[in-house]
């Protein structure tokens, strides 16, 4: 079947992705003959948008798990900005094991197909806002439990890449069990978490509850919160990775974005995961926000995440709602 292509669009694929085997390869290729870019390093990935941004694209299709997406924006908006060219639309092939912006584009676990149709010219075009956190736009950012967890995950697959056997065996959900149970659980239990105290640094900040705002705002200046630092992060969608549905408020308000800070323990968060699936997860040790800048101070350095992609270790970082992006969902709206 014979496809007419109606935007300049380019994919942009990990090489590295897990999902990458056997014909999926050759598979994509067709899909978008002659477009379709493998990149094995941060360095070709930049040299590779770079040229293609040069060359002139509408659309980009990036493909990879959360950290290949905020890490492909990162270098798009360095390439346009260096060309002196708008930023294209981006679509997302569902290929990482952390795909909460995949969740937010709607793709699905048939890649080929979603490629087919977005260039094919499918799919809505939608503006997404973004996070800005050390110079890197994300739609979701944190400080805690969640950074821990990636960290974790990372050493874990370090150990098993260098097992021939266990590499092959072992897929990103084995994996990541075996780092919250080996590695995640028992640092947690025995760790002492640092404390965090948030400022609001923009527009009045609108804290919410279940059912809406609680009628508490902040302004500039003020302390939004204090404890010890299970989660500080923020999101302009629902999606965290891994499924989890964090950000119920992430839309309810233009110009904002949500905000929760929570010091939960270990009994709580593990006795909430499936609420957290189901973007239920309310607590009394969990306070949420609608904000456009704040101020995180830690008493001790901590890992910070940006869309699954760490960002090392600090004990201040400033979130702020950043640049938007156009992004092609394929459906008129997330699931």
């Amino acid at each position: 079947m014979r496809y007419r292509f109606f935007v300049r669009a380019v994919a942009i694929v990990n090489g590295n992705a897990r999902r990458l085997r056997g014909k999926l390869r050759a598979q994509l290729e067709r899909a978008l003959p002659g477009a379709v870019r493998f990149t094995s390093s941060l360095d070709e990935a930049r040299s590779t948008i770079r040229a293609e941004i040069r060359r002139g694209v509408d659309l980009v299709i990036l493909g990879g798990g959360d950290g290949t997406v905020v890490m492909g924006l990162t270098l798009l908006g360095e390439a346009c900005r260096g060309a002196g060219r708008p930023e294209p639309a981006i679509g997302v092939l569902r290929l990482g094991s952390g795909n909460a912006i995949a969740d937010a584009a709607v793709a699905s676990e048939d890649v080929v197909e979603d490629l087919a149709r977005l260039a094919r010219g499918g799919g809505t075009r939608r503006s997404l806002p973004m996070l800005e956190v050390l110079g890197v736009r994300a739609p979701f950012v944190g400080m805690g439990v969640d950074a821990q967890l990636l960290e974790d995950h990372q050493a874990v697959d370090r150990v098993v890449d260098r097992v021939p056997v266990a590499r092959r065996l072992l897929g990103g959900a084995s994996r990541y069990a075996l780092s919250v149970a080996l590695r995640s659980v028992p640092r947690f239990a025995a760790g002492a978490r640092p404390h965090a105290i948030v400022t609001n640094l923009g527009s009045p900040a609108i804290e919410m509850a279940r059912l809406g705002p609680t009628g508490r705002e902040e302004p500039a200046g003020q302390m939004l919160w204090k404890g010890a630092c299970t989660l500080v992060a923020g999101g302009t969608i629902p999606f965290f990775g891994f499924g989890l549905k964090m950000f119920a408020f992430a839309s309810s308000r233009t110009g904002k974005f949500h905000l929760r800070c929570g010091d939960a323990g270990l009994f709580e968060i593990m006795r909430s995961t499936p609420a957290a699936f189901r973007g239920e997860y309310f607590s009394e040790h969990v306070t949420d926000f609608l904000c456009d800048r704040v101020g995180i101070q830690l008493d001790q350095e901590a890992a910070v995440e940006a869309g699954g992609e760490l960002l090392g270790r600090r004990n201040h970082v400033e979130l702020a709602l950043g640049k938007p992006i156009t992004l092609v969902a394929l459906e008129s709206s997330p699931r």
